[in-house]
């Protein structure tokens, strides 16, 4: 489960579109597509979409695992993860809502890595007594410590477990950090988190639970820009608050922020 590891430590975990099972796994090939690794040319989501249609990768268990299979050998196994906590109707054998997809890019040298990552997540999930904690967690913090949970008791008490532990402290300082910044004015009394995907200065695509939220932020002008800026800028009577970020190659971003309602 390395690569899940090396996922929650490059950020590379994110709340889905509210069950929509397209839109999601559009979104999660769009982080594949900018993993340095992926052969110039590559239509991430093309190539998702249609083993979609060839067979489903649900796995049962809440989980599903759709990939892309590279056409070299060299790279390392590239996961992104997502979680959708409303669940989505992914068409899976067990007929259970996902809640959790774990998109693969997968060099030819890695396919039994990515297989014997498989088998360990089944195992996980299974020896944490299922998916029912992580389906019903209040935010992406809860969800990132759980699956480090995870990672940890499947490989063991050597180095990975305490780069896992020293991953979860780093979560939780930056919750901190976040929460103090974030700090809303007075009379606001609640936070919405939400992600905001950039994949050039006027293209943007937002994730949130909020319809509305997301049909307002996409056709507001500027946000690249203002993200970009990190400082508090104000859309629809809500103050938005830069939280943390990551850069991808191509001048990709994914933004994680709160809005103050």
């Amino acid at each position: 489960m390395r690569s899940i590891l090396n996922a929650l430590q490059d950020g590379r975990l994110f709340e889905l579109p509210a069950v929509d099972k397209e839109k999601a796994l559009e979104f999660l090939a769009r982080i594949l597509d900018a993993n340095p690794d992926i052969e110039v040319g590559t239509d991430a989501i093309e190539e998702i979409q249609r083993r979609e249609r060839e067979y489903n990768t649900g796995i049962g268990l809440g989980v599903g695992c759709p990939h892309v299979r590279a056409k070299r050998e060299e790279g390392e196994l590239f996961c992104a993860i997502g979680w959708a906590p409303a669940g989505i109707d992914y068409g899976a054998s067990d007929g259970e809502p996902v809640h959790l997809v774990f998109m693969y890019y997968i060099p030819g040298a890695q396919k039994n890595v990515y297989l014997k990552e498989v088998s360990g997540l089944v195992k996980a999930i299974r020896k944490s007594g299922g998916i029912k904690a992580i389906a019903h967690a209040t935010d992406l913090i809860v969800v990132r410590n759980l699956l480090l949970d995870w990672v940890s008791g499947v490989l063991g008490d050597a180095g990975p477990e305490a780069v896992a532990r020293m991953i979860k402290i780093e979560i939780k300082e930056a919750q901190r950090s976040a929460e103090q910044a974030a700090e809303p004015p007075h009379g606001i009394t609640q936070l919405m988190p939400f992600s905001v995907l950039v994949t050039s200065p006027n293209s943007i695509v937002v994730l949130a639970q909020d319809p509305d939220w997301v049909n307002a932020l996409e056709r507001e002008a500027g946000v690249g820009q203002r993200l970009l800026a990190a400082a508090p800028f104000i859309v629809s009577g809500r103050k938005i608050f830069v939280t943390g970020s990551v850069a991808y190659p191509r001048g990709r971003t994914v933004y994680q922020c709160v809005a103050a309602i």
